[in-house]
């Protein structure tokens, strides 16, 4: 079963100076079931139109459209469609995770000498088989701070 998409909201959303500007409570409450209902639409932070707005959120909701494209929380394309603005600044793709592992598999990784300087690159296809454990450190067991605080003390 697939999750249910989530939103993510700055904590300092409510102080940010657009928001913080908005004529009442109940505008900034619009603004945060438009950005929710904008997650879930097939282009996200997308609407087609205002008719399409106006369908996904209620009528109290969409009352508060003009004020929110005032301020620049929303904006209008020429087109008529309307957008959540600086929607990828604040939603994750949620393509990007499985894109970076895509990536991560694909690229070399690289293979250091004892001086921690690249020497290589180890193609994927063999990034963890024949890998080797890394030595033991020489030092022994670690210390506690207790005992090193002693030693320091003593000396």
């Amino acid at each position: 079963m697939k999750g249910r998409p989530w939103a993510k909201f700055d904590v300092g959303m409510p102080k940010d100076g657009k928001v913080a500007t908005l004529s009442s409570d109940g505008v900034r409450w619009a603004f945060v079931a438009i950005v929710l209902a904008a997650k879930e639409q097939d282009r996200q932070g997308f609407f087609d139109s205002l008719a399409h707005l106006k369908a996904v959120v209620s009528m109290t909701v969409a009352d508060c459209v003009e004020e929110l494209v005032d301020k620049g929380l929303l904006s209008v394309d020429p087109d008529g469609g309307i957008h959540v603005s600086r929607w990828t600044r604040y939603q994750i793709d949620p393509t990007a995770a499985a894109r970076a592992k895509a990536y991560r598999e694909r690229k070399p990784e690289p293979v250091t000498n004892g001086s921690g300087e690249t020497a290589g690159y180890v193609s994927p296809e063999i990034r963890f088989r024949d890998r080797v454990p890394k030595p033991r450190s020489s030092r022994g067991t670690p210390q506690s701070i207790a005992s090193i605080v002693r030693k320091t003390v003593e000396s």
